[in-house]
């Protein structure tokens, strides 16, 4: 349980809370022109926001897996990721998406997740960098699917009005190297606390 702590505190409970309480989606929901007239908070709570209940269990399920596979391996390494990488990815989507009026879901976190995950795997031994690749190959076929379809493969809206942001999900994993090469480079910035390795 102590490995999905983080991860249920950090994405299920908000994005649960924001998905029955109509007031936390107005109020947290990332509108440009609010944001643009000074509600910036939404750079970071329009991530918890959602559209549909497929579109919400598809990123925690994702999320609530990564996380808690980071939380094995670095206990406070995503909570850091997220509190950096939420407006970062709601940034590049003001700048690169003017015409986007509004944006919700945790789709960019949750790519940021999954690539942190895989880059911190390819510090380990061989069996665990095979799988680290694996998982980089695997959002990259992700995205590129995103990019050249009009559909979504796995979350549903419901409507044509919503589509998946695929610069949000280029974004999350563009976070996650920048954050890992940081880390890396100054360990003071990123603190990391790798969890021992338990022998039998």
């Amino acid at each position: 349980m102590k490995l999905v702590r983080i991860p249920f505190l950090l994405f299920v409970l908000p994005a649960g809370l924001a998905w029955i309480i109509p007031a936390a989606q107005c109020a947290g929901l990332y509108a440009r022109t609010s944001i643009l007239h000074g509600e910036w908070w939404r750079l970071w709570t329009g991530h918890w926001v959602h559209f549909s209940a497929s579109h919400l269990a598809w990123n925690l399920a994702v999320l609530l897996g990564a996380g808690a596979c980071l939380e094995r391996r670095h206990p406070g390494l995503l909570l850091v990721f997220t509190v950096i990488a939420a407006p970062l990815i709601s940034l590049t989507l003001m700048l690169g998406e003017p015409a986007m009026q509004t944006y919700g879901g945790l789709s960019g976190l949750a790519t940021g997740a999954v690539v942190l995950l895989a880059l911190t795997e390819l510090d380990r031994d061989s069996r665990d960098r095979a799988w680290g690749w694996g998982l980089l190959i695997l959002v990259v076929a992700k995205i590129a699917f995103d990019a050249t379809q009009t559909s979504t493969l796995f979350a549903g809206f419901g409507t044509q009005a919503v589509r998946s942001s695929v610069l949000a999900h280029a974004a999350g994993a563009a976070a996650a190297f920048g954050f890992n090469f940081v880390r890396r480079i100054d360990p003071r910035f990123v603190p990391d606390q790798p969890a021992p390795i338990q022998t039998p």
